[in-house]
C-alpha cells in the first residue's frame, strides 16, 4: 500500500502534481529524433565514427562529410561532429558554415584515435549531450546507444536545478520534522514539479507512451517512493551530514533526493526491476559523495568522513547503470 502524507493520499498528491506541468514540450522535444553532421579525415571515416557514436539506428539521421568536402545543404542539426587528426582547420570551416543556424549548432571534436575507443566515443556522447541538454531525450529515446548518458544528463542538470533552487527559496531546512507535505509549503512543490518532469523524461529516454502521463506515473511512483525519496533521504542525512542548530542543509536534501529519484527509476526501466532498499541507500550515499566533490556553498566543511567515501569512488551493487563520478573529455568548441 502506498504511504499517506498527512490526509493525503500520495498518488492523488504526484497526479495534482503532474497537472500542474507543462509536459508537451518535452514530449515534442523527445518525439522528434535528433540529427548529427559528422566530418572525418574520409568519408568512409566519418560513416565509421557515426556507426559508433549512433549505432545503426542513427545513420538515417545522420549527414556524413569528408574534411575537404563542401557544406552546403546540410539542414538542420543538433551537433556537429569533427574528426581533424591532421589539424587541417575543419572545424572553423564547420563553423562558419553553420553560423547563421538557428538555435545555434554544436561543435564538438572528437579526440579519439579510431571510432573503435570506447572511452572517446562515451565522452563524445556525454560532451553533445551536456551542449545539448534539452535534446537528451530524444537522444536517448531514438538511439539506445545514448540512453545511459542520456539519463545521467537529465538527473545530473535535474538535481543540479533543484539545488540551485533550494539556495533562493525559503524551503524549511527542518524538513525532517515535517509532519506532512502540504507544510513544506509551495517551494517544496516546486521541486517535486522538477522531478516528475525529470521522471517524465526518463520515460521518454526509456521509450514508455508519453502521451499515457498517468501511466507512467503510476508506474515508477511505486519505484521512488510516495514520498519521492525526500523524507527517507532526510532521515539518513544524519549519517553523513553535519547538523547546525538541529538543521540539515536543504540544499543536500534537494540535490540528494532529486539524484537518489532519477537513479532509481533509471535502474527501474533499464532493469524492469525495482531496486531493493540496499541499492536506493547506495544511490544516496553515491550522490552525497558527489554533492561532497562538487564544492557548492555551504557543504564544503563538516562531512563525516565514515559517513562517505572521501575518494569518490563506491563498491556499486548489481544492476547500477552507471558511476556517479565520471571524467568527461575537455569541452573543445572550435568557435572560442
Amino acid at each position: 500500500m502506498v504511504q499517506k502524507f498527512g490526509a493525503l493520499d500520495s498518488m492523488r498528491t504526484m497526479i495534482g502534481v503532474l497537472r500542474e506541468v507543462s509536459l508537451d514540450e518535452i514530449r515534442e522535444q523527445a518525439e522528434t529524433s535528433p540529427r548529427l553532421l559528422i566530418v572525418g579525415p574520409t568519408l568512409e571515416r566519418a560513416q565509421q565514427l557515426g556507426l559508433a557514436v549512433t549505432g545503426p539506428e542513427g545513420q538515417s539521421g545522420t549527414t556524413f562529410r569528408a574534411v575537404d568536402e563542401p557544406l552546403e545543404s546540410i539542414g538542420q542539426v543538433d551537433a556537429a561532429i569533427v574528426w581533424d587528426p591532421e589539424r587541417s582547420g575543419a572545424g572553423s570551416r564547420v563553423a562558419e558554415a553553420l553560423r547563421f543556424e538557428s538555435p545555434p549548432v554544436q561543435i564538438v571534436r572528437f579526440e579519439g584515435f579510431a571510432p573503435e575507443d570506447s572511452g572517446a566515443i562515451d565522452r563524445l556522447r556525454a560532451d553533445i549531450l551536456k551542449r545539448n541538454a534539452d535534446r537528451a531525450p530524444a537522444f536517448g529515446r531514438a538511439l539506445p546507444v545514448f540512453r545511459a548518458a542520456a539519463a545521467k544528463q537529465v538527473i545530473d542538470e535535474t538535481s543540479a536545478a533543484n539545488a540551485q533552487f533550494s539556495l533562493v527559496s525559503n524551503l524549511p531546512t527542518v524538513l525532517p520534522v515535517i509532519g506532512n507535505l502540504a507544510a513544506a509549503g509551495a517551494d517544496f512543490i516546486v521541486l517535486t514539479k522538477n522531478q516528475v518532469m525529470m521522471l517524465y523524461k526518463l520515460a521518454a529516454v526509456f521509450g514508455r507512451d508519453l502521451r499515457d502521463r498517468r501511466g507512467i506515473l503510476q508506474e515508477v511512483l511505486p519505484v521512488v517512493g510516495a514520498g519521492l525519496l525526500w523524507r527517507t533521504v532526510a532521515r539518513q542525512a544524519a549519517t553523513w551530514l553535519p547538523f547546525a542548530a538541529g538543521t540539515i542543509p536543504k540544499l543536500a536534501i534537494a540535490y540528494v533526493g532529486t539524484m537518489a529519484v532519477g537513479r532509481a527509476a533509471e535502474f527501474y526501466y533499464h532493469t524492469g526491476f525495482k531496486p531493493t532498499r540496499s541499492q536506493v541507500d547506495h544511490f544516496i550515499r553515491q550522490a552525497a559523495d558527489l554533492l561532497r566533490q562538487l564544492d557548492l556553498p555551504g557543504m564544503r566543511r563538516g562531512f563525516k568522513k565514515n559517513g562517505v567515501v572521501s575518494n569518490g569512488t563506491t563498491d556499486s551493487p548489481p544492476g547500477v547503470i552507471h558511476e556517479v563520478r565520471q571524467s568527461p573529455g575537455p569541452e573543445t568548441d572550435d568557435r572560442t
